[in-house]
């Protein structure tokens, strides 16, 4: 086992300057050298390297399920030092629901530690209850995407600077760069939900030291008009 405690995650990037990287068609607007250019380059998911997305990746951020195919080989070949993990090893609430609907890992996230039981590369770091807890209650209850818990991770921190880039909110319907995005089961009681995760960060950027591409620009602009 490889995990790690949160002094490792903190000395990732207090003070540092922080390019986060999603997957939205916004990120191919990027001069190329300029995510590279930062401290520390956070990718999320099955992320894709291209010339205006950068070749480094310092940090690799995901919820680790089943849909997440990066395999080691290509992560260590990017650089990656520190996996950061979106679940709990746990099972986070009781949920109707999701017993009915027979959709526990929905709610239940410890089926992913026993799957990659012997995956594990680098200093890897599992959120506690309570942290995940913060973020979905954050949301009022609802699971956040793993780009916006990759955010919301990083701004704890007291990072120097965090760039944001290639996130949309699915506005494009688009993640992996050009795959269609397929929204989650509307009736999900906990299903993730975009636009609160949108309004939350137009809300809270003068809080932090953040700067976004202009695509993310526009769609903060307008919610900030609404």
């Amino acid at each position: 086992m490889l995990f790690c405690g949160n002094e490792t995650v903190d000395a990732a990037f207090r003070h540092k300057r922080v390019a986060i990287v999603g997957s939205g068609p916004g990120v191919l607007g990027n001069v190329p050298g300029f995510i590279d250019g930062h401290e520390v380059v956070v990718r999320v998911n099955n992320y894709k390297l291209t010339a205006e997305t950068g070749s480094r990746t310092d940090v690799f951020y995901s919820f680790f399920g089943k849909s997440i195919r990066k395999p080691k080989a290509d992560l260590e070949a990017d650089g990656v030092q520190l996996c950061i993990c979106k679940c709990p090893d746990a099972q986070f609430m009781e949920s109707k629901w999701h017993r009915v609907n027979r959709k526990l890992r929905g709610i239940d996230f410890r089926y992913i530690y026993a799957e990659r039981k012997s995956w594990w590369f680098v200093p890897t770091y599992v959120p506690s209850l309570d942290e995940f807890m913060e973020t979905f209650e954050t949301l009022g209850r609802h699971v956040p995407t793993t780009g916006f818990a990759a955010i919301f991770e990083v701004l704890k921190h007291d990072p120097a600077s965090v760039y944001i880039t290639g996130f949309d909110f699915f506005a494009s319907g688009i993640h992996n760069l050009d795959e269609k995005w397929r929204p989650g089961d509307p009736t999900d009681p906990i299903c993730h939900r975009p636009d609160s995760e949108r309004r939350w960060l137009a809300e809270n950027m003068c809080r932090y030291p953040i700067s976004v591409d202009a695509t993310l620009e526009k769609i903060l602009l307008a919610e900030v008009v609404h």
